[in-house]
């Protein structure tokens, strides 16, 4: 099967212009290049990018969605926090899986291929709800003091719990994740230190107010992630990107409460403060934060490129011009998603997967 398009994001978000790609019978890149001829489905006007990644979303606190009347401590803080008490009771009513279907499909809408879920509870029906919707789940069940069965588990903080606890956390479990100074206090209290020297976390979630000298601490190969919207909303400020960029970092959408798990939403509201900051944030860098080095950090949706599984977006581009990264990550919307790739298959984006 060979896919034609206008323009085609192959490798490292490289552009092609009139290209196609080319996938044999298991659905396995074998050819990305320019059309020289033959027969091909022609998509017409269309971008062929990667599905996304949200690299950090909170999936079952919906069930507050738009609480916005307390602190955020009170609201998401453990063990008290508002979102506990309420996603807990959901649990333990049973009443979780028809939450987690409507925004399982609500994020397959958007075009996310892959997501990193902070699970409070239920991390294994979280898991089977977004794989059932074709979302690739990378789930952290939170640890709550105990041990959950779980490859994966994450904490609030490292600041709730004790040095030895957290040290059993790394020494049993496969993947580590933690919030690292989304707030002031929790900054001056040494959260990174926890996080880096006792916790060794291998995916480090906000860094609101951290330094150009402690971000120089992190070793490249941790994954960290920048929730832009949730955290102007929240602390009044966002994580320092260009001073992060040589890690790499992933674009999360952080609480379904608060924030629409929309990272079209989210690379708009990163273009727009980047440039009021006179930061100086490329389209590419953004794109690539919400795209391909989401599978450089964690294997999450790879690249078009041989020897992959395609796993892609077709994204219309009514008047992208000659410049179609800007067009993706200033103006396009889910509502120009024509159809998902995936393998030999075109799906179209409401359709079940």
């Amino acid at each position: 099967m060979r896919f034609r398009a206008r323009f085609i994001l192959a490798e490292e978000l490289e552009v092609l212009e009139d290209g196609v790609v080319e996938v044999d019978d298991a659905g396995v890149v074998v050819g990305v290049g320019r059309y020289t001829g033959g027969v091909a489905a022609d998509l017409g006007n269309v971008v062929i990018m990667p599905q996304l990644v949200n690299g950090h979303v909170h999936v079952l606190d919906a069930i507050i969605a738009d609480r916005d009347d307390l602190y955020i401590d009170d609201l998401v803080g453990w063990p008290h926090g508002v979102k506990y008490h309420a996603v807990k009771n959901l649990v333990a009513r049973k009443r979780h899986i028809s939450l987690l279907e409507r925004v399982a499909r609500r994020m397959r809408s958007y075009g996310t291929g892959c997501a990193l879920i902070y699970a409070e509870y239920a991390a294994r029906d979280v898991e089977e709800v977004f794989r059932k919707h074709g979302i690739e789940p990378i789930v952290f069940q939170e640890a709550h003091g105990g041990f959950p069965d779980h490859p994966h588990v994450q904490v609030a903080s490292p600041l709730d719990h004790p040095p030895e606890y957290l040290r059993q956390l790394r020494a049993r479990y496969r993947l580590v994740s933690t919030h690292v100074s989304e707030t002031q206090d929790c900054h001056e209290a040494g959260d990174l230190d926890l996080a880096l020297k006792v916790l060794d976390a291998d995916v480090l979630v906000h860094l609101v107010h951290l330094t150009p000298e402690e971000i120089a601490q992190i070793p490249p190969s941790k994954a960290v992630v920048v929730n832009p919207r949730a955290n102007a909303y929240f602390v009044g400020r966002v994580a320092p990107v260009p001073s992060l960029l040589h890690l790499k970092p992933l674009l999360g959408t952080d609480n379904v409460f608060m924030n629409e798990p929309d990272l079209w939403a989210e690379m708009k509201f990163l273009h727009a403060y980047a440039a009021a900051s006179g930061w100086g944030l490329t389209e590419r860098e953004i794109l690539a934060m919400a795209t391909v080095w989401g599978w450089e950090k964690t294997r999450c949706v790879p690249p078009i490129a041989p020897g992959h599984r395609l796993k892609a977006l077709a994204v219309a581009a009514p008047y992208a011009g000659d410049k179609p990264l800007k067009y993706l990550v200033k103006r396009a919307t889910h509502a120009d998603i024509i159809a998902l790739l995936e393998g030999v298959e075109i799906i179209p984006p409401n359709q079940p997967t």
